[in-house]
């Protein structure tokens, strides 16, 4: 009972991290929902995993927001391979926007606007850019990016500036 609320309330914490992965990688609103509940499951199974003594669990080698970054962008890989998948299939050329404005100055508006731009330059990089601007702008460094993708933080360090390059061509193209 007692780990179940520590989960409970891990969750409600990390939930906005989570929330704002899932938006990284998923456009439309419905599908960063059903993400979003995806890590958070896996999240749960995770800590839940390590309370039982199981090797895949949380250890405490990182943080826990790091530990639940790196679940949420595993889960996140995960649905964006899916959903290629499932779109191949189906060949269903609908296009999804997950973006409403309501801001009430224009200030507002352009900050808005500019971020969306961001979010939509960010999901036309490969899921390898992706992920390590992702985590960057979430404040990991890149020794902790490496860690979560088990890769060297210079192979990190390479794709940050690629990814950097990618999205400001990206940017500059967009009207």
């Amino acid at each position: 009972m007692k780990e179940t609320i520590q989960i409970e309330k891990l969750l409600s914490e990390y939930t906005p991290l989570m929330a704002r992965i899932a938006a990284t990688f998923e456009a439309n609103k419905s599908l960063q929902d059903e993400l979003i509940q995806e890590m958070s499951l896996a999240v749960w199974r995770a800590f839940e995993g390590a309370s039982k003594g199981s090797d895949s669990g949380f250890r405490g080698e990182a943080s826990v927001k790091t530990f639940v970054a790196k679940v949420a962008h595993n889960k996140a890989v995960d649905h964006v391979i899916k959903e290629q998948r499932r779109q191949e299939f189906t060949h269903d050329g609908e296009f999804y926007s997950s973006h409403t404005t309501s801001a009430s100055s224009s200030r507002d508006a352009t900050l808005q606007e500019n971020a969306i731009d961001l979010m939509t330059g960010l999901r036309q990089l490969e899921i390898k850019y992706r992920q390590v601007l992702a985590l960057l702008l979430e404040g990991f460094s890149q020794l902790e990016i490496a860690n979560m993708l088990g890769i060297k933080e210079t192979a990190v360090a390479k794709r940050v500036s690629r990814a950097r390059q990618q999205l400001t061509q990206i940017m500059e193209q967009q009207p």
